[in-house]
């Protein structure tokens, strides 16, 4: 970050009444410069001048802290749905430290780019590549978050309905709009709503919206309790065990091929080296897949803990699993597993099989 782009970001910093300490100025400086740097390559944003870049991403996301100012407690989680090249989160989290923070995107190369800047920044967050109404299925993501954040909202009732079941029964969803969004509250109730400084952000409002529990009538609760109480009873547990079990079993053996796969590939290459990365055991024209393999298999886990999966995510040895449900492979050690933090259905640690 150049001397000048940085008395843009001070000056805007001034006008949000915000007051960041030399560390995180830092982090801001490394964060535009890795930005600029993937962004030439992968085209993570649109393509802008620098002084763009810190008006409509940095301050921008910046720009909704107040909706943060009725939150006192430490460690509240925070979910930014559709966090592209991490904003607004990741200028939430340096601004806020204390937050909790998951950032969630359905590009796999945006996602990469979010997991590399958080150790290059040195800040703590979890990263999911997932679409948000899969993600929203998951028991360890639903009905977790104190605030969900999005930006660049098109469609108010969209917007609410991919990030509302994530909120937990307390929860908050801080939107950030622009001129001409049709704000309908049928099920939500603003909480606050505000301008930021029209100075660097014209146009721009940003609305605190809790959802509001839905109703039944009576008549509606007795035939909605009665037809969960049977379907509990009868068929849901014994269907779904059954499908788990047997989602898990396959994959167990489709890890196994893959681990063959592997050994022979190694002995092929006279135990000088396993496949240099997850992307030539993907390449269905490499020698993997032509000589080892008759196809590449799929992670299978069950409907309740991730979707079916058959990419495969590159790891260093001691990096943390990031629990994406695909395969992970560290090519130092030849070995691939599955990347899952949950416990199969026999109580095992999935990613110890």
């Amino acid at each position: 970050m150049t001397p000048e782009i940085l008395d843009i970001f001070s000056k805007g910093l001034k006008l949000l009444n915000l007051e960041l300490n030399p560390q995180q100025i830092k982090q801001f400086s490394l964060y535009f410069d890795e930005l600029e740097n993937w962004n030439s390559r992968f085209n993570l944003i649109s393509r802008n001048a620098d002084d763009k870049i810190i008006i409509n991403h940095f301050l921008d996301s910046l720009s909704i802290i107040p909706a943060f100012s009725d939150t006192v407690e430490k460690d509240i989680a925070v979910l930014d749905v559709g966090s592209g090249a991490g904003f607004p989160g990741i200028p939430l989290k340096i601004a806020k430290p204390e937050i909790v923070l998951t950032l969630l995107d359905s590009s796999r190369k945006k996602t990469e780019f979010l997991r590399h800047l958080c150790k290059k920044i040195g800040i703590t967050a979890d990263v999911i590549c997932d679409r948000a109404e899969n993600a929203a299925k998951i028991s360890a993501y639903a009905e977790k978050y104190d605030i969900v954040v999005a930006r660049a909202v098109a469609k108010m009732a969209t917007t609410k309905e991919l990030c509302f079941p994530f909120l937990n029964k307390n929860g908050a969803l801080v939107l950030q709009l622009g001129r001409g969004v049709n704000i309908n509250m049928e099920n939500g109730e603003v909480m606050l709503e505000f301008n930021p400084p029209s100075e660097i952000l014209p146009g721009k409002s940003v609305l605190k919206v809790k959802r509001k529990p839905a109703g039944f009538t009576l008549i509606e609760l007795m035939i909605v309790v009665a037809i969960i109480g049977i379907l509990a009873a009868i068929a849901i547990p014994k269907f779904a065990d059954v499908l788990r079990r047997t989602k898990q079993g396959r994959t167990k053996g489709e890890l196994g091929t893959l681990r063959s796969a592997l050994t022979l590939y190694y002995g092929g290459m006279e135990g000088v080296m396993y496949p240099q990365d997850a992307a030539a055991i993907e390449n269905s024209e490499g020698p993997v897949q032509t000589k080892y393999l008759d196809r590449l298999s799929e992670v299978q886990l069950g409907p309740s803990l991730h979707k079916d999966s058959g990419e495969i995510t590159d790891f260093n040895v001691d990096d943390p699993l990031t629990d994406s449900g695909s395969w992970g492979y560290i090519s130092a050690r030849g070995s691939i597993f599955v990347d899952c933090t949950h416990f199969d259905t026999k109580g095992e640690y999935i990613s110890s099989w």
